[in-house]
């Protein structure tokens, strides 16, 4: 994984910090700024000062009549931040280049940051376009502007919503995430009444903001859309014409840029509730917010004013001589906070959610800490009494989940859960693309396959062009069992056979035949007598390690069938779940199925590929999960992540053995190959394609694994890390040497990550491996979240668990 440090300290942000805003900025003259740009970007021309907090900044005139900036960085800050916000800016400008943000001019050598040694040390600089304008501050503020400037901010967060940078969480004063290290500064507040009111707000969110905090969204944010960094145009000052200063750029959560921007703009406005709504609805029209994003605005806008108040009344002592430039909006801010304290933070958030057009929290608390109330304890009891006791749910505090969007899913109080566990949502949750394919075909014809429709043909032609050899035939169900049941129905017809071989604990549905031969559905795992299991290919733990694996694994298949020989049955089929999840998630050793199935259809059986789990270019090296073993099944079942949501699964084989079984049966499903079925199989396809989510199963997938390596150097807890693309599993062991299984531990841990906002699962005969499957948009950040909080759970689960 990516490290924020580096062995060089000048390369690392610091962990202080208090150091980079205690450290003078640099001492670099206009005619020096002038030879800086002449030699460094062969641009002559002349520089003016412009005013800063801790850097030098020029507007810089070059002969030839374009204006630029020249930011001289403080000689404290790290090459790697400055490394991130100049990457920042440039992302935004090639992805997002209607908004009017700085272009940055790189040297000649290409890079976007020059070196440069000055008097008080080395510093880091860079040229960015002059953006013309007046800043916000100094023009009326009017409702248009106010909208304009929360549909921009909206627009700049969409834009750097896929961006991130190793130093993207580095410390900095500004940074929200930050208030333990500011509330002290609080002291430096000259008037009683101001240290008061600050005190308090930093009080508030010690008790239940922080946690609060903690649950939301997060991205890389601009944090500081200030009415100084926010230009109009002069002929049209109700619209914004630029973005400049990305010094405060940091990961932070989404809504915080939000309370940034309101808490400038309410200051000096008699009603500043109104104001806030106003703005937050701008933005939610661009860039919707969450419920729990809008409980807590309004104490987001109370901290950054106390936060500004604060750090300005110590910078003030620090830095006398600066002291008009530092204190210029310090009364306006405490009058506006003396405001704000006197609305009830309730009827604010009730306030907030009305203009928004979200529902009333009947029955939860809102603000800071919102509670769950009762109703899910009411929820689970209507289950139980109407669904029957059998139907089991995930995790000992079950979740509420109302919605979901790409990697997340949200409960009823708006909180954010990044999903690492759910592939049925295989390009994201509610992808636009999927919705809009569904809600479409719906509105035109839906009906069963007896008539003739293009998009089963058009569908069936798209799968059979991704798989190799002669599967080409396709049969179109509802769910992955159903696929499984009429796969074991044509293995039976023309094979002759009537037994089936599966691994010890595989899962393959929940109809009657298939159920049979899903050992872990079964009590104590005993099969009928029809049923042959063998060991999954686990090369960790195992009955068979070493270079001979494989030939070992898959010599137990003629035990199997001898096995099978022995109680009266010729074997029908080898089902094979190509990523064996339910077994523990295992990634076989080479040759082994090669070698497995040889054996199988030496004996008369088929061989069938149970792609519902490993399929759809999740393995990220190919599309379906045999294609890690290099081989060609019989007959492949599908299900699951075909149509992100929408039910729709299959069963794709050869012409010859279509052909035979047909002779045998008619087989005919009124909902499977449905249009709307179909339709949003062809924009499931399209996404992968577009999006280029096979490759991202691929990187993403080695980089989250390399991640979940380095937790293992540091847990002694987590015996293997294996998998492929974007299906990992990670075994917990009580002892590495013995590697004895922990499945308490990994309960504890998968409770514990679902509590910090994290869903995975976990599997395994022994229930100890954590599986993670998210959907395929799954990114090098969301794999950064999912192991920071892993980390810190399993360094409290362990002691927990050891010590009851």
């Amino acid at each position: 994984m990516s490290d924020d440090r580096s062995d060089d300290p000048s390369e690392a942000p610091s962990d202080d910090p208090l150091r980079l805003m205690t450290t003078p900025a640099p001492d670099v003259s206009p005619e020096q700024a002038a030879d800086l740009v002449r030699e460094r970007y062969a641009l002559p021309g002349s520089a003016t000062p412009l005013d800063s907090e801790r850097d030098r900044n020029f507007r810089y005139t070059a002969e030839d009549g374009r204006e630029f900036v020249l930011k001289v960085s403080n000689a404290a800050e790290s090459s790697a931040v400055l490394d991130f916000q100049a990457r920042a800016l440039d992302h935004v400008a090639r992805t997002a280049p209607e908004l009017p943000v700085p272009r940055i001019e790189p040297g000649p050598d290409g890079e976007l940051l020059q070196a440069v040694e000055l008097p008080g040390g080395r510093s880091l600089v860079r040229l960015v376009s002059f953006l013309p304008g007046v800043p916000v501050g100094d023009v009326p503020s009017t409702p248009a502007l106010r909208r304009h400037l929360g549909e921009t901010l909206a627009a700049l967060g969409r834009a750097l919503q896929g961006f991130f940078h190793p130093a993207a969480r580095h410390p900095l004063l500004w940074d929200v995430n930050q208030t333990a290290a500011v509330r002290g500064l609080g002291a430096h507040i000259e008037k009683r009444r101001g240290r008061e009111l600050a005190e308090r707000v930093f009080a508030r969110h010690a008790a239940g903001g922080e946690q609060a905090l903690a649950a939301l969204r997060a991205q890389v944010i601009h944090n500081d859309f200030n009415p100084d960094n926010v230009l109009v145009a002069a002929d049209d000052p109700e619209r914004v014409s630029g973005i400049i200063d990305f010094g405060d750029i940091v990961h932070a959560p989404l809504v915080n840029d939000l309370a940034v921007l309101a808490a400038y703009q309410l200051i000096g406005h008699d009603e500043p509730l109104a104001v806030l709504a106003e703005i937050a609805a701008a933005f939610h029209a661009v860039r919707p917010l969450e419920p729990a994003e809008v409980d807590i605005l309004f104490h987001l806008v109370q901290l950054r004013l106390a936060t500004s108040v604060a750090i300005c009344a110590w910078r003030a002592r620090e830095h006398p001589e600066n002291v008009d430039y530092i204190l210029g909006g310090h009364e306006a801010s405490l009058r506006t906070m003396e405001q704000l304290e006197a609305i009830d933070e309730q009827e604010a958030t009730r306030v907030l959610r009305r203009e928004l057009g979200l529902p009333a929290a009947t029955g939860l608390r809102t603000g800071i800490g919102v509670g769950s109330g009762n109703g899910e304890a009411d929820l689970r009891e209507r289950r139980r009494a109407l669904l029957g006791p059998g139907l089991s749910l995930t995790y000992d505090e079950p979740l509420h989940i109302v919605r979901g969007d790409g990697v997340w899913l949200y409960d009823a109080s708006g909180r954010a859960y990044l999903d690492a566990y759910n592939n049925v949502a295989c390009v994201g949750h509610c992808h636009p693309a999927v919705t809009e394919a569904i809600a479409h075909q719906s509105r035109t014809l839906n009906t069963n396959t007896r008539y003739l429709h293009e998009h089963i043909l058009h569908y069936a032609e798209r799968l059979g062009a991704r798989l190799p050899g002669e599967l080409s035939v396709c049969f179109f169900v509802c769910t992955g069992s159903e696929a499984n049941d009429l796969a074991w129905q044509m293995t039976r017809a023309v094979s002759g056979g009537d037994g089936a071989i599966v691994s010890r604990n595989a899962y393959h549905g929940n109809t009657t035949a298939v159920a049979a031969f899903s050992p872990e559905e079964l009590p104590d795992r005993r099969a009928p007598d029809w049923v042959a299991t063998v060991p999954a290919p686990d090369v960790y733990n195992g009955p068979f390690r070493g270079e001979d694996a494989s030939a070992r694994y898959a010599a137990t298949l003629d035990e199997a069938i001898a096995e099978l020989d022995d109680r009266g049955h010729r074997p029908a089929a080898f089902f094979v779940d190509t990523i064996w999840s339910s077994d523990g998630i295992f990634r076989a050793p080479a040759g082994y199925l090669a070698d497995a199935w040889q054996r199988v259809r030496a004996a008369g059986g088929v061989c069938v590929a149970d792609e519902v789990q490993a399929g759809f270019a999740r393995t990220g090296d190919h599309f379906w999960g045999f294609g890690l073993q290099g081989v060609v099944p019989d007959i492949v079942t599908l299900g699951k992540p075909m149509g992100n949501g929408h039910p729709l699964a299959a069963v794709v084989t050869t012409p010859a053995i279509a052909e035979r079984f047909a002779g045998e049966s008619e087989y005919f499903n009124t909902f499977g190959g449905n249009p709307v079925s179909c339709a949003a199989g062809l924009a499931v396809l399209d996404v992968i394609e577009s999006e280029s989510l096979q490759e991202n199963a691929k990187v993403t997938g080695e980089y989250l694994r390399e991640g979940l390596r380095g937790l293992q150097a540091r847990h002694a807890a987590i015996g293997d890390v294996r998998g492929a693309g974007l299906f990992a599993g990670v075994e917990l062991v009580d002892d590495r040497d013995t590697r004895e299984p922990a499945p308490a531990i990994a309960r504890a841990v998968m409770n514990g990550m679902r509590g910090e906002g994290v869903l995975v699962g976990r599997t395994g005969i022994a229930d100890n491996v954590l599986k993670i499957r998210p959907p395929l948009v799954f990114s090098s950040e969301h794999a950064d979240r999912l192991v920071e909080v892993m980390d810190r759970v399993l360094a409290g689960v362990r002691f927990e668990v050891a010590g009851g």
